[in-house]
This record gives C-alpha cells, sequence and structure tokens, in this order.
C-alpha cells in the first residue's frame, strides 16, 4: 500500500488504499440466454425473402382420374436498413499531464489511460447491443432512438402481437391456464419447424413481484420443497432472479440505460429458447474503404496518433440490425389490475 500526501493537509501523509470505481451494472440478460444469433453481412441492407409455404392433406381419388396438383408457396421480399453507432474519444497531453495513475502514487501511463477509454467503449457498445435486441423483442421495431432508421416488424409482416392478460390483481385468476395460452401461441407460430427448447419470460419487476405473490402461485408451492423455495427465501442472487412455473422461466429484469427502462414497467415477454432462425443479430462492416464489402464484425476500434503528437483518436463503430424474423411468437404479458 502507498503512502502520499494528504490532499487536504499537504503537510500528513496518508495511505492509499484501492481505487473505488462506480461501474454501473452492466446488463446482458438476452446475451446470455442466447436468443439471439450473430450473422456478419458485407452489405448495410438486410434483404429477407420470405417463402409462405401451404401444407395440406392429399384427398385420395379414382385410379386414372385426374390427381391432384402441388401449390408453390408465397414468396415476399423485405429489406431492412442496418443503423450506425459510433462512438468516438481520444487522450490527449491533459489526460497525463501530472496526473497520477489509479492506485499508485506513480505517474500514469499512455497505455493505462487508452486501456480505460477502450473498456469504457466496450461497454457502452455492449449495452447499446443489448438495448437494441431488448427493444426489438418489447416493440417489434429496428432500435434507432435517432431515427435514422425505421421499420416495425408487425407491420412489414402483417402481423397482430398477441398480448395476454394475466389480471394478477385477482385471486381467483388460473395461472396455469394463462401460462398454458402462452406457450399455446408460441407452439402455434413458431413456422420454422423447429423443436423449441423451452420458454423464458423476461418480466418487469412490477409483473415478476406480482406473479410470485399471486395467491394461486403461492399454494402450488406451499406444502412441497423445491429448488426455489419462493415461500421461504428469496429468490435468486446476482442481477437476475428467475422462477419457474407452468412449464415456463420467469426472470426479473432491472435493466436499464439513461434512465429508460429495456422491460417496460408492468409488462413481460414470453420467448421461444433455442430457435436459430427466429432471432438474428446481423453486423455490417465499418465506414472504411479497406473493409468495404467484407464481412461485418460485432464492433470496431480505430486507433490514431495525431501527426503533431496532441493525442491520439480512438474511433469506434457498431453497426447492427436485431431481426425478429418471425414476431408472431413473442408474446406480451402484462396485468390490468
Amino acid at each position: 500500500m502507498a503512502i502520499v500526501r494528504s490532499f487536504d493537509k499537504p503537510f500528513e501523509v496518508t495511505d492509499l488504499t484501492e481505487e473505488l470505481n462506480l461501474i454501473p451494472n452492466t446488463w446482458g440478460l438476452i446475451n446470455e440466454l442466447g436468443i439471439f444469433r450473430n450473422e456478419g453481412v458485407s452489405q448495410h441492407t438486410i434483404t429477407v425473402e420470405a417463402s409462405e409455404q401451404t401444407i395440406s392433406v392429399i384427398p385420395d381419388a379414382v385410379r386414372g382420374a385426374r390427381n391432384t396438383v402441388n401449390t408453390d408457396g408465397v414468396r415476399k421480399i423485405y429489406a431492412f436498413a442496418v443503423p450506425h453507432f459510433p462512438l468516438d474519444d481520444q487522450v490527449t497531453p491533459q489526460d497525463l499531464q501530472g496526473k497520477r495513475a489509479y492506485g499508485s502514487d506513480a505517474a500514469d501511463t499512455e497505455a493505462a489511460v487508452i486501456a480505460r477509454k477502450l473498456e469504457r467503449i466496450r461497454r457502452n457498445h455492449a449495452i447499446t447491443l443489448e438495448a437494441a435486441r431488448a427493444y426489438a423483442l418489447t416493440n417489434g421495431a429496428v432500435f434507432a432512438p435517432n431515427g435514422t432508421v425505421v421499420g416495425n416488424y408487425y407491420t412489414t409482416f402483417g402481423i397482430t402481437r398477441k398480448e395476454v392478460d394475466f389480471v394478477l390483481g385477482t385471486t381467483t385468476t388460473d395461472i396455469t391456464a394463462k401460462i398454458e395460452e402462452v406457450i399455446a401461441h408460441i407452439q402455434d407460430n413458431i413456422l420454422s419447424g423447429e423443436v423449441v427448447s423451452g420458454v423464458s419470460v423476461l418480466c418487469s419487476p412490477e409483473f415478476f413481484t406480482k406473479l410470485i405473490n399471486h395467491p394461486a402461485v403461492k399454494e402450488a408451492y406451499k406444502f412441497y420443497a423445491s429448488t426455489q423455495e419462493p415461500l421461504r427465501q428469496r429468490l435468486g442472487t446476482g442481477l437476475y432472479r428467475r422462477f419457474n412455473h407452468g412449464g415456463v422461466e420467469f426472470i426479473e429484469y432491472r435493466g436499464s440505460y439513461g434512465g429508460n427502462r429495456l422491460i417496460p414497467a408492468g409488462n413481460a415477454y414470453a420467448v421461444p429458447v433455442g430457435t436459430a432462425d427466429m432471432f438474428i443479430t446481423y453486423f455490417s462492416p465499418a465506414n472504411k474503404l479497406s473493409l468495404v464489402n467484407t464481412i461485418g464484425q460485432e464492433a470496431y476500434v480505430f486507433q490514431y496518433r495525431d501527426p503533431k503528437d496532441e493525442g491520439i483518436l480512438l474511433q469506434s463503430e457498431s453497426n447492427h440490425l436485431s431481426l425478429v424474423r418471425r414476431p408472431g411468437a413473442v408474446v406480451r404479458m402484462y396485468s390490468s389490475n
């Protein structure tokens, strides 16, 4: 532990303890669940070709009669622009001149300053990606807060979002029946031939609290021990509380950025887990001549030293579109009381 001159009493010395970093929570539940698959593309526009296939029972016929004719699917093409998310920073002589390194009495270094700034850039891009994915699930739309890109998946695909009122303020509500309604709708609207491994529900704290305190849910866990023990101890530890009921995993998500909630208050969103074709985040290349028509990466950082040696520019960008390819399989859940 280093000993340095006291800040408020210059003729005294004090122990320099480990630095205190006040870092906001890094929310990344959607990324952790693996709902979205990453895919790099070479252009700044995504084209989705949808083919609506038909399956029907073949009717029997008298031998020698005209055979039944198969029907081709209906093909449609949709296009979505990929939003551009740039973020720059710089290192100046003022960042180093006369500055002490964190947790040390030695002078700060250029490498340490660059590393800290790059870490903040990385965190900002990570929360932006998480926010984009959450917005796609909760709003069914392209995430572009400044309006540079506009797109709504429900409107484009001509789908009405399924919503289920759990009426959690009524003690006689059949919670199991509500959950079954959600599961049935998801099963009927997967439309990809995939086998869903489960259903996860991203819950606002308000919805989650009402759910675990509902009399029907409490009664279900009253007479036997379980790994959850909702009546005997607080559910979960860490950032996310989890609760399994009716074959569905409910997860409390308190994530936010700049005062904006990732899951709107009072809402919850059920999504199928284990699909590979339903939720995709597309990454397009950076806006650099050397990267034109190359496969996009999740994020880019470029470092340039000023020719006059007056600073170092850290230039970063990420170009991504989180697409809900089958928005009909996402269910909004809420409680009207």
